[in-house]
């Protein structure tokens, strides 16, 4: 019997396609952010964040960056799109620079990946309950 071969990579991709990315490394784990800028940043209920070492992770073409500060924990963040089709790509968080968040939804394959926590769930959605077993963090994750 031939056991499966689990791999690290992973591919992804904007809308049109003017951007791609590839890495090569396990994700640090994937967490749900509901902050105002992330709803804003995703026309979506929360950003689904998959958090990976940034030197591993190849980018094909050049996003659009727009830079913003958080509106209620003042940390500086890079909001890397698609200038082609608009699409969300990535985050890097000023105080974490070491590691890249990649848009959850910009991945081909997007098996694998659940959530284990929740982020700024104070400011979730009302229709969103709780998940029974996911971590959830009033604002930024301690």
């Amino acid at each position: 019997m031939t056991v499966p071969v689990v791999t690290a990579s992973r591919t992804g991709h904007c809308l049109c396609g003017a951007i791609s990315y590839r890495f090569d490394a396990r994700p640090d784990g994937v967490v749900l952010c509901h902050c105002d800028d992330c709803q804003r940043h995703t026309g979506s209920a929360f950003s689904e964040n998959v958090l990976v070492a940034r030197d591993a992770v190849q980018i094909e073409g050049t996003p659009k960056v727009h830079h913003t500060t958080g509106t209620e924990n003042g940390h500086l963040r890079d909001r890397l799109f698609c200038g082609e089709c608009g699409t969300p790509i990535f985050t890097i968080l000023h105080e974490r620079p070491e590691t890249l968040i990649v848009k959850g939804g910009t991945l081909d394959d997007r098996t694998g990946l659940a959530p284990f926590a929740d982020v700024w769930w104070r400011r979730a959605q009302d229709w969103l309950a709780p998940h029974p077993t996911r971590a959830r963090f009033d604002g930024d994750a301690r």
